[in-house]
């Protein structure tokens, strides 16, 4: 009997995804809202596959965390992606943590079925666009070192790429939320990025945040 968890916080995203895994054959569909029941669902249940939003509330990009716990427990686990996220840095951040495909929300329901087929089969998924965008981001991977940044640079830029706002960074690393402010407004003169967006994505592609 094949069994799949479905990790999003949005009720309505799990009733579809249940509907496509059931018109695949799929006899159990459990659901977990949140990283930690996902994890603990994962555990327990021991599912043949996993779909996983990336951002929950209060925890952006946390599905990463989930991907990456997912797959340090067991190797062989079989996560697909299924994000409003199109970056081509978040999602080839993804694939690095472990997930076997990826699948935007407003992809049609037969992509998501398409992937979810090639996870049970041990097989990676990801549509041409995203696979010639992650491509291009990694062939220009060494256009931006990190090297020019500071060791407290860097833990607020690994805090930033993990979710975290000014004040919440500032009360980890017990520095003040200005010290944080200039720190990032630094960093996007050095790694010459326009906005916080791009102080984000320049981890991520970095794997700052592991």
């Amino acid at each position: 009997m094949t069994t799949a968890l479905v990790v999003d916080d949005h009720p309505i995203v799990y009733q579809g995804c249940r509907r496509v895994l059931q018109d695949m054959g799929v006899q159990t569909v459990l659901d977990a809202g949140s990283v930690v029941a996902g994890y603990r669902s994962f555990l327990r249940r021991k599912p043949d596959m996993v779909i996983a939003d990336l951002t929950f509330s209060g925890d952006d990009l946390g599905g990463l965390s989930l991907i990456r716990r997912i797959r340090t427990s067991n190797v062989n686990a079989r996560v697909v992606v299924f994000s409003m996220h199109n970056d081509p840095t978040v999602v080839a951040r993804a694939l690095e943590c472990g997930a076997l495909g990826y699948v935007l929300k407003d992809a049609p329901p037969s992509e998501l079925m398409a992937a979810c087929e090639r996870a049970l089969a041990g097989e990676p998924h990801l549509n041409h666009k995203l696979a010639m965008q992650v491509a291009l981001l990694r062939s220009r991977a060494d256009s931006m070192p990190a090297k020019d940044l500071s060791e407290r640079e860097k833990q607020v830029l690994a805090l930033l790429a993990r979710g975290n706002t000014y004040d919440q960074i500032a009360a980890k690393l017990g520095i003040s939320y200005k010290t944080v402010a200039n720190a990032s407004s630094l960093m996007r003169d050095k790694l010459r990025v326009k906005n916080l967006a791009g102080l984000i994505r320049f981890a991520i592609s970095n794997q700052m945040d592991s």
